[in-house]
């Protein structure tokens, strides 16, 4: 297992933890936070959508087989991500998701599979929803950065819930 996935793992199982031990009152807290990065990856993909950006995208991978996803992904995912991820995932899907980045057997994002991402796209981080390497139009760079403001806001609130919770200030 490469060190990446050990990382991975290891925000994963940070997340999932917190998530289970989380107050009626935390977990809805962190809903609204929740739903604030699922709608600004929303926004960002609209855009993409409205510049061509997706439909290039989709009838690339034939061609590139997904190599932005593969290579260009962050190997530094946190445990916001991950819990982002994993918040209205059910439990089966995130110990799935565990053994998956667990078991993978290669370079690239494990997550990755043959068939496609293992995650939906309101799960996935939001780099991998909000990336587009392939395109150089300055226009949307400068739109997803005036969004990065507003997905760190939702990202420091998160974070905040997780220093309320005891589990993540033992980690």
């Amino acid at each position: 297992m490469t060190h990446f996935q050990t990382c991975m793992h290891e925000n994963l199982i940070i997340a999932m933890n917190v998530r289970n031990t989380m107050s009626k009152e935390s977990k809805q807290a962190a809903q609204v936070h929740v739903n604030e990065v699922i709608s600004l990856k929303r926004q960002m993909e609209s855009i993409a959508d409205q510049r061509g950006f997706s439909k290039r995208c989709k009838t690339a991978i034939p061609i590139c087989k997904g190599e932005c996803c593969k290579w260009q992904f962050p190997k530094n995912l946190t445990h916001i991500d991950f819990f982002i991820t994993i918040f209205n995932m059910p439990e089966e899907e995130q110990k799935t998701l565990s053994k998956i980045i667990l078991q993978a057997n290669t370079d690239y994002c494990p997550i990755v599979l043959k068939n496609g991402c293992f995650l939906s796209f309101e799960q996935r981080p939001v780099i991998c929803t909000n990336a587009y390497p392939c395109f150089n139009d300055r226009s949307y760079w400068v739109e997803k950065e005036e969004k990065i403001i507003l997905f760190k806001k939702a990202f420091d609130s998160l974070e905040e819930l997780f220093k309320d919770c005891p589990c993540f200030t033992n980690v």
